[in-house]
């Protein structure tokens, strides 16, 4: 009996359980490349010390690798990932880059990547509908694992998701559907076994990273 109804529970929840879309009448999984030809992709780094406070920034080039999987009417179900390498990182001094990628810091020679992988999409929240046609927003939560020196963590980050349909205008840039990823979430070092030169880790250097991301994505070839 308790199996029965727990079936029926089960069933019911599965029922009520809606798909979130974009509200744009499309539908079917479509996969979106990271391109710079809809828009420069931003990946930037902030650690804030009372002695220094340092701003970084990922240069883009052809080994920053990221893909989204999406249904425009069924958000929760969006898959991805995005990698770089470490010695993308840049600070604006030459000698600091080269101790971030050191084996105190970050040892690029052994653990060469940092890359996140989404594991799940939730509390997905349309945002009100703008000016331009066949563009809508939603804001949501995304969890995945963020992998950096060697070790992953899972972390849930907060992002606004836009979506874009194909007109002409948009096809003077690239082909197909566009969609961008705008948020920002913070690591603690530790997590990470990052430990730094001695002393310089909360002194110098943060002992939190705040990371801020603007991706664009296009579905054509």
């Amino acid at each position: 009996m308790r199996t029965i109804l727990a079936l029926i529970i089960l069933v019911a929840l599965t029922v009520t359980i809606k798909a979130t879309d974009f509200g744009l009448d499309d539908s079917g999984t479509k996969n979106f490349k990271l391109n710079p030809e809809v828009n420069q992709p931003v990946l930037k780094f902030y650690s804030t010390t009372p002695v220094e406070d340092i701003e970084g920034t990922v240069m883009y080039d052809k080994d920053v690798i990221s893909n989204v999987t999406l249904d425009p009417a069924n958000i929760e179900e969006l898959k991805g990932s995005i990698s770089f390498n470490v010695k993308s990182l840049k600070t604006g001094i030459k000698m600091r880059d080269e101790h971030l990628c050191s084996p105190d810091w970050l040892n690029a020679d052994k653990n060469p990547k940092i890359s996140f992988e989404v594991l799940s999409v939730k509390n997905v929240k349309p945002s009100p509908k703008g000016e331009l046609k066949g563009k809508a927003d939603v804001s949501t939560k995304v969890v995945g694992n963020f992998s950096v020196n060697g070790k992953s963590k899972q972390i849930e980050v907060p992002v606004t998701l836009s979506y874009i349909k194909a007109t002409e205008q948009t096809a003077k840039r690239a082909p197909g559907d566009f969609i961008m990823v705008d948020g920002e979430f913070e690591i603690a070092l530790k997590d990470f076994d990052v430990k730094g030169s001695k002393g310089i880790i909360g002194k110098k250097v943060g002992e939190t990273i705040k990371i801020t991301f603007k991706l664009f994505y296009n579905s054509g070839k």
